[in-house]
């Protein structure tokens, strides 16, 4: 919502600087999104008319000429070439500005200089340079200068000339979605005067030319869905000169960003900013004509308009039917749409756009202005169904007030009568299918102290609540109830009364209190420091951290079965339609979006909750997912850096890592014999064999092709709530050795079949004294190694805690771990 600070004292008084007016809207509630100050824009810039143009002496693509500035004339040298003699053009004198564009920090100054050798005296500008668009004031957009009407007046300040004269302040304001009233100039001045105690002037309105014929000959209104518009009101101007807007108009409309188009539509533009009632006005002469004489059926005969009887149908739209918009769009509708029309089309989507068979033009003559209160919901849906959103749409959208339709309709006639020498015709055609006055509200004020914090007089707090519209329906010691307005919706409770209060008491004047501290315990507080653990160990191994949506496309899952997913009832859009099943699609799209920016090397991980969907119960886990892809890279002091490619042993090492400083010890990985949907080759994580903790894999290069992923992408997904119940964070400390260790190597052949795992648990089955470790440091594959075999060697490391071992002790050991690969793995042991 954009209002300018001239604007709104026209409505109230107040004497506040710009700054502290947007100190007094923000404490108030009204967010000051942005501040644009208007003032001297145009200062030392006149109309003048080129009265010679000559080619400049040096230059072929300059023009030397001679300009009178309704003082005298001035030697200007130009290089645009869309102008002649006689022209009239905006000149900057010298020592004036123009207007900074955006990202600029100064305004450019205009000085005497020599151009080619000849002194210029000022500049003669475009519309770029001023910063305004030639459409808006009703000039022809052209390259090169900006050329005015003839009956500009030499010497007159262009501000002037364009109804700017005098400086402005516009604020954008961000209205938040409780308060509708607040989307209107005179909404915001009502606060303004609430606070400041002075009088809210609410225009009068009188007409002064009306025609007694009654309008129910003229038109009639049938609303076939009360539940979606319960008011419609319609009302019409005679006899209206439709043209240019007045400059003071003009001036506002451009101000807040709409741009002006003929006198009747800015009018209802001007209402509907002016009240928050959006309004529609219509060419009387081109609804359908039901009855009446025969030749105002074939042709426009303004003078004879009581010769047939035009009706407004209020009705949803039929299934398939056809609209144009008035952008030019042929839209199509559905039954879920409510449509203004007439007996044979529609004229207009109710509450958001007019269609163009019925729009204002200039050879209209009599306008039927329509003023309407429509079902929020209804609007919202349509508007996102057609993806199509106007002022109009997001004042109705959050619903209004039902009781200012009468008043917006006879303000915007009463302008039509002053701007457009219009006649209203009798009273107004009011359908209002049925009112529901807002429910009182009682206010204790012993309440308002226990939740503000603060003592506040019983009259003051009357005070302020009337100050903003509400009246005192019934009195008693402690308590008062009050009537609410109709255009405050948002107060529904007690508690809404005890926040205007102190709104209007002032925010900054209620004291901090320190919160009133104790210490306690929670179950959660224990949850909440592991996962920051699990967050600082992932982090210290060289992963970022990553934050998915929790919506996702259900496109995207291809790791759950469908009844396992937990869809959306009423989705926002086909990309956020089901609660995350897993965290590996967002992952995935983090790593699209960083390798779309040319950072190939991304080490990602994350934790969070995802949903699945059982026995018609959603159920609800934590889980922590990783994803690498490309290079991984090591700094060194000197500046150089040691580069390697991210592999599936790299993510099984972050994984072992991370478990063993969670304290989840015991984890075995077994593959899986086939391809999954995600996975090109997968493992399945396990504790003790048994408990599933998660899988780790590679991504499917058909999916990461569909990514746009061009290296080899790797993923691990854990089950969080399994790892935070299974862990011993508790940790053994031992002594250094003080004894030697002695190291024996065996290389041996074994089936391709047979995996690491499989070696180390036939070691640990043997039970083996004084075996400290094993290591796997060389897998082979190659000449003198036969098809289905691999070479492996291993290091065992032996070590006895109490004394030093002899080779002969070591050899009876080392001879029983042998005897156990042989045996339980049909090894074949390289001498």
């Amino acid at each position: 919502m954009k209002v300018t600070l001239n604007w709104l004292k026209q409505y109230v008084d107040f004497n506040w600087s710009p700054e502290e007016l947007t100190e007094r809207l923000t404490m108030l509630g009204l967010e000051v999104e942005d501040v644009q100050k208007i003032s001297g824009a145009f200062d030392g810039i006149v109309v003048a008319q080129v009265v010679t143009r000559d080619k400049h002496p040096n230059a072929d693509k300059l023009s030397l000429c001679r300009v009178n500035d309704g003082t005298g004339e001035r030697q200007i040298v130009c290089g645009a070439q869309n102008f002649k003699a006689g022209d009239k053009v905006p000149l900057i004198l010298p020592g004036a500005s123009l207007p900074p564009k955006p990202g600029e920090k100064e305004p450019f100054t205009i000085k005497v200089g020599k151009i080619r050798g000849v002194e210029s005296h000022g500049m003669l500008c475009s519309a770029d340079e001023l910063g305004i668009e030639p459409e808006s004031i009703g000039l022809k957009k052209e390259d090169g200068l900006l050329i005015l009407r003839e009956d500009a007046k030499v010497g007159q300040p262009f501000g002037e000339y364009l109804g700017r004269s005098g400086s402005d302040v516009v604020y954008d304001l961000e209205v938040t979605p409780n308060r509708p009233d607040l989307n209107s100039v005179i909404g915001i001045a009502r606060e303004i005067a609430a606070v400041t105690g002075n009088e809210l002037k609410i225009p009068t309105i009188q007409f002064l030319n009306t025609e007694s014929e009654p309008i129910g000959g003229l038109l009639s209104v049938q609303n076939d869905e009360p539940e979606l518009c319960p008011r419609y009101t319609a009302r019409i101007v005679r006899k209206v000169k439709v043209g240019p807007s007045p400059d003071w108009l003009k001036s506002i409309l451009e101000k807040v960003g709409l741009r002006s188009i003929n006198n009747v539509v800015d009018i209802t533009n001007y209402v509907m900013l002016e009240s928050g009632q959006p309004l529609h006005a219509f060419d009387y002469h081109l609804l359908s004509r039901s009855s009446g004489c025969e030749s105002a059926q074939n042709k426009l005969e303004p003078t004879h308009v009581g010769c047939y009887t035009p009706k407004i149908i209020i009705r949803r739209a039929n299934e398939g039917e056809k609209f144009t918009t008035l952008d030019g769009k042929e839209r199509t509708l559905t039954n879920q749409i409510l449509l203004i029309a007439d007996e044979t089309k529609g004229l207009a989507l109710a509450g958001i756009m007019g269609e163009k068979n019925s729009e204002i033009n200039a050879n209209t003559t009599d306008v039927l202005i329509e003023s309407a209160y429509f079902k929020p919901q209804n609007v919202r849906a349509t508007s996102k169904k057609l993806e199509l959103r106007t002022d109009s749409s997001y004042r109705f959208e959050r619903g209004g007030d039902v009781e200012i339709c009468d008043w917006a309709s006879r303000r915007a006639a009463q302008l039509i009568c002053d701007l457009a020498e219009g006649q209203v015709l009798g009273h107004a055609i009011d359908n209002f299918s049925h009112q529901t006055p807002a429910k009182p509200i009682t206010l204790h004020f012993a309440k308002t102290k226990d939740l503000l914090g603060i003592g506040i007089s019983h009259q003051e707090q009357i005070s302020f609540l009337t100050k903003l519209g509400l009246t005192v329906a019934e009195q008693t010691p402690g308590i008062c109830t009050f009537k609410i307005p109709s255009w405050r919706v948002d107060l529904k409770r007690e508690v809404d009364l005890i926040e205007e209060v102190g709104r209007l008491y002032g925010i900054e004047k209620i004291p901090a209190t320190p919160p009133r501290g104790a210490l306690g315990a929670n179950a959660f507080d224990s949850v909440y420091d592991q996962i920051a653990e699990a967050r600082r160990i992932l982090t210290g191994l060289g992963l970022n951290e990553a934050q998915g949506q929790t919506l996702i496309a259900k496109s995207e899952v291809r790791s759950q079965k469908s009844e396992e997913i937990v869809a959306l009832a009423n989705p926002l859009s086909s990309d956020m339609d089901v609660l995350r099943p897993s965290l590996l699609p967002g992952l995935i799209h983090s790593l699209r979006h960083n390798v779309s920016r040319k950072n190939y090397n991304v080490a990602l991980f994350e934790i969070g909750r995802v949903f699945t969907q059982a026995n018609g119960k959603t159920q609800e886990e934590r889980r922590v997912a990783i994803a690498l892809t490309g290079l991984g890279e090591l700094l060194f002091w000197n500046g150089s850096k040691f580069e390697w490619r991210f592999d599936v042993f790299e993510l099984k090492g972050f994984v072992e890592e991370f478990l063993e400083q969670f304290g989840v010890r015991g984890a075995s990985f077994t593959k899986r014999a086939e391809n999954t949907p995600l996975f090109l080759e997968s493992a399945a994580i396990s504790l003790g064999g048994k408990l599933q903790l998660g899988e780790i894999g590679q991504l499917s290069p058909i999916l990461a092709k569909k990514y746009d992923l061009r290296d080899a992408v790797f993923l691990v997904e854990l089950n969080l709530d399994l790892l935070l119940a299974r862990r011993n964070p508790a940790k053994s400390f031992k002594s250094l050795p003080q004894f030697p260790s002695i190291r024996r190597d065996v290389a041996m052949l074994v089936l391709e079949t047979v995996t690491h795992e499989a070696v180390l648990t036939a070691v640990k089955q043997a039970k083996i004294t004084n075996l400290e470790s094993v290591e796997l440091f060389d897998v082979f594959h190659g000449k003198g190694i036969s098809e289905g075999q691999k070479s492996l060697a291993y290091a065992f490391t032996y070590r006895a805690a109490d004394k030093t071992l002899t080779d002969i002790e070591v050899n009876v050991a080392h001879t029983k771990v042998v005897e156990a690969l042989k045996t339980q793995l049909q090894a074949e042991v390289r001498e």
